[in-house]
């Protein structure tokens, strides 16, 4: 009969004092409120582009095309490497603002000519959901502000991303993610992408 009441009070206190995070062997929820991060990623992606006139190249030709250039163009997007900074300001939310370098150079105005690198600027927001111990789904909207020079002014558009989060540690994630971008100042230019990231925090 002892026995028993000690078992039924070990029960009754194991599920009235709550489990620490910080026990071991369980792993710590991870959540990004209060740090600062910074995020890497790589994408490869498809674009097409349509022009507002029949006088701007868009990177393909077109033989019966008034200036031989076509007005609707297709093709991958040039490689580049995406630079973020973040900062948790909620438990599921942090402020971004990414910046784009280009790895490969984009088509030139005339055929031939090489263009410039791919060069953008976006501020947005990052919204976590569906948070398990060290995974969560996240969306990331953005404003897109394409600054690569194609001797027609900056464009401008919308940049939306969403993926699965990783968080190997509270100071570190890595991330895999599908983008889609959206521009219509210069030109209306839509394309897709897919990639992996890396992101540090401190502290």
């Amino acid at each position: 009969m002892r026995a028993i009441l000690l078992l039924v009070g070990a029960f009754t206190v194991s599920a009235t004092v709550p489990a620490h995070a910080d026990d071991p062997g369980e792993p710590p929820k991870t959540f990004h409120k209060g740090q600062i991060g910074i995020s890497t990623r790589f994408a490869v992606g498809a674009r097409g582009i349509v022009t507002y006139e029949n006088t701007v190249y868009c990177g393909k030709s077109d033989s019966a095309a008034e200036h031989g250039f076509a007005t609707v163009c297709t093709g991958r997007t040039p490689l580049a490497l995406d630079l973020e900074a973040a900062y948790g300001v909620a438990r599921s939310v942090e402020l971004t603002l990414e910046m784009r370098l280009g790895v490969e150079r984009d088509f030139g105005t005339t055929p031939g000519m090489a263009g410039p690198r791919p060069f953008s600027l976006a501020p947005g927001a990052r919204f976590f959901f569906s948070e398990a111990k060290r995974t969560k789904l996240f969306v990331q909207p953005s404003i897109l502000i394409d600054l690569a020079n194609y001797d027609r002014g900056n464009d401008f558009g919308v940049r939306g991303i969403e993926g699965l989060w990783i968080d190997l540690h509270r100071t570190y994630g890595i991330y895999f993610f599908v983008a889609e971008n959206l521009e219509f100042s210069r030109w209306l230019s839509a394309s897709f992408e897919g990639g992996f990231g890396f992101q540090g925090r401190y502290p």
